[in-house]
């Protein structure tokens, strides 16, 4: 898949009675994928994209935040960071990108899993974990896999579940073997924890700055929420809850958003020891 250009802005401000102000903004901006934003100053700054606002974390002159750029996003959407000093607008243009198809055949009963009110409760917790989140940045270097695991299903895909219901793939599979650890893929907090009707036995770790990780289907779990997780740590074992064959279904999310977990392999060098 050919790679867009990444986008780099660095803009400074100075003012007579402030110190000097500066917006980085990096990444590949393509559907599916994030933005990385810092913004030095004394003042914590107000983000938005697009229509929505981001929380901020950080202190100390150095402000944080990764942006979601969804899988259905706009090829241009307006960036705006807000300081006492000034206001940056910014167009950010998105490059489309298809993530294929896919049709499975699972179990009648767990399709009409799908539906059950628990299900929806299920998802809505670890949806609420995720935007609760105001935890500072973690994270200091690329992401491990979680599983050493050959992937069996991609990010994005389409889907079609038994012939006729329609849906999309939020995450990676990971064909671990039942019972093989499942290790945070870099320092975090463990944000929830739960038994889930389809989702299995779940984990949601928070690594700062607005990015979560999601674990799915595993066979035991192995933290409790408010943990705090080091990288390479065991957070539960490979398995196959929620009624479907062994493996680790995970997902990165930005600020709740589904994106490609593949973007954190490779950080912004800015925000690698940083």
């Amino acid at each position: 898949m050919k790679q867009c250009v990444p986008i780099l802005l660095t803009l400074f401000l100075l003012s007579p009675v402030l110190a000097q102000s500066q917006l980085s903004v990096t990444g590949n901006a393509y559907q599916g994928s994030a933005l990385f934003v810092r913004v030095t100053g004394e003042e914590k700054p107000e983000v938005s994209l697009g229509d929505t606002d981001y929380p901020v974390t950080g202190g100390a002159g150095r402000w944080e935040t990764v942006l979601p750029l969804a899988t259905e996003c706009p090829s241009s959407v307006t960036l705006v960071v807000k300081t006492p000093e000034q206001t940056w607008n910014r167009n950010v243009v998105v490059k489309s990108r298809s993530y294929g198809h896919q049709s499975i055949q699972i179990s009648p009963s767990t399709l009409a899993s799908y539906d059950k009110p628990q299900n929806k409760a299920d998802d809505a917790a670890i949806l609420k974990s995720l935007e609760e989140d105001r935890e500072s940045r973690r994270f200091e270097a690329d992401f491990d896999y979680p599983v050493k695991a050959p992937q069996t299903t991609g990010f994005g895909l389409k889907r079609t579940y038994n012939g006729w219901r329609k849906g999309w793939h939020k995450g990676l599979d990971l064909a671990g073997r039942e019972g093989e650890p499942v290790k945070a893929p870099a320092d975090g907090v463990v944000l929830h924890t739960a038994r889930g009707v389809v989702n299995g036995n779940t984990v949601v770790l928070s690594h700062g700055a607005g990015v979560g990780t999601v674990y799915l289907h595993l066979n035991s779990i192995q933290v409790r929420p408010g943990q705090t997780v080091t990288r390479g740590q065991a957070i539960g074992t490979v398995g196959g809850t929620g009624g479907f064959a062994p493996h680790l279904h995970w997902e990165a999310r930005v600020h709740g958003v589904p994106v490609n977990p593949k973007l954190f392999f490779h950080l912004p060098d800015s925000w690698v020891n940083s």
